[in-house]
């Protein structure tokens, strides 16, 4: 699937749990920490700035829900602080299980 793609379909996977850890790991590994270990932590500012611009883009353009933009950012903000200082994955984890319980009682 290109970028593109997944720029054209934001989803908060409500009711899908393990869609939406897919989705929130890569959001805090691949987007939030891998750039700012990879560039350093010089990078994390315009790390953070691109990706609120996505999600702006998002917003206005294919109508995503502020919510799960807002929660796709903290994922990221996570990951960022996370390559800076990695207690930070403690609490990722914990927020990523609350969003995989959360929806798991969605579903039913």
């Amino acid at each position: 699937m290109l970028i593109l793609d997944l720029f054209r379909s934001p989803s908060a996977f409500l009711t899908d749990p393990w869609g939406h850890a897919r989705n929130q790991a890569g959001h805090a590994l691949i987007v939030g920490l891998l750039p700012v270990l990879l560039l350093g932590p010089w990078a994390a500012l315009p790390v953070l700035a691109g990706y609120v611009l996505w999600e702006v883009a998002q917003w206005r353009l294919y109508g995503a829900a502020p919510s799960d933009g807002l929660e796709d950012l903290a994922y990221v903000t996570g990951g960022v602080l996370a390559a800076l200082w990695w207690p930070v994955l403690i609490v990722l984890v914990l927020m990523l299980a609350s969003g995989v319980q959360y929806r798991r009682e969605l579903r039913g």
